[in-house]
């Protein structure tokens, strides 16, 4: 609608005045960014469409949308990252700019779960989405966890950071020795902890440890600290920027090799 609107004031103007270098130059700024909004939307076929099948709130400020495919599922690994676009609903008014979110769980039915914490205007808005939402998915993205070398492993998830490995965890066991570190926010109810305890209580390779985060990372360092052989091992860390800095530069220092630390800017931006 808005390109149309957009194309018959023009039009008008064109039938009146006819063409000139100040209508040409009414004319640049408007359609630049209406031809990039065109190409940012679902016009060039590398989209596919879901549904919202279902949504639940495993925690405060953190929504879990279920999608069913509506065609062809997307093709995609455990722990990468897909661009979605939510649309209108019958109460829900669509965010419709593609964003990232990580997978947190792929059904057999080429069904997703996306875990999305409300960070900024879209996530806070997606908070109140129902289900029959149509969405549209990009991708998918990313190689954080497809890759590893055989070596004992050390997980540190920040925050929302934990979706890629309870991806990993919902679709195998571990086949490495695991020890992985979750650092959250919540006071009360801490998202999915109940079931990444009963990961590690069914797999001996993977230790669990939750730790509660405040801006001192002194409990995690000391965490890290009481690790055996902590520099024979892989670390793969996700969660916020700042975060992932901060723990990068300590395990710097203790001589760890940048090779054997892994992570990933699950974003374009």
């Amino acid at each position: 609608m808005l390109v149309v609107a957009i194309a018959l004031g023009f039009g008008h103007i064109w039938t009146v005045s006819g063409f000139s270098v100040s209508l040409a130059a009414a004319l640049l700024p408007a359609v630049i960014p209406v031809g990039w909004r065109l190409l940012r939307a679902d016009r060039s076929g590398d989209t596919l469409p879901y549904e919202v099948s279902a949504v639940n709130h495993p925690a405060k400020h953190i929504t879990e949308v279920n999608l069913r495919p509506l065609a062809k599922p997307i093709s995609i690994a455990p722990s990468q990252f897909v661009r979605a676009a939510f649309f209108e609903g019958s109460h829900f008014q669509g965010c419709g700019d593609f964003h990232p979110y990580t997978v947190s769980h792929i059904a057999k039915d080429g069904g997703l779960t996306l875990s999305i914490k409300a960070l900024g205007d879209c996530t806070r808005h997606i908070q109140l989405i129902e289900p029959g939402v149509a969405v549209r998915l990009q991708g998918s993205y990313g190689n954080f966890l497809l890759t590893r070398p055989i070596a004992p492993e050390i997980w540190i998830a920040a925050g929302i950071g934990l979706t890629p490995f309870l991806a990993l965890l919902r679709s195998q066991p571990v086949t490495q020795h695991t020890d992985m570190i979750y650092v959250h926010r919540e006071s009360e109810r801490v998202p999915y902890e109940e079931e990444l305890q009963m990961f590690a209580t069914n797999q001996s390779l993977l230790h669990f440890n939750s730790l509660p985060m405040t801006n001192d990372l002194t409990p995690l360092f000391m965490q890290l600290e009481s690790i055996d052989k902590l520099n024979m091992k892989q670390v793969y860390l996700c969660g916020p920027p700042p975060f992932m800095t901060k723990v990068t530069q300590w395990l710097r220092k203790r001589d760890m090799h940048r090779q054997q630390i892994h992570f990933e800017q699950f974003d374009f931006r």
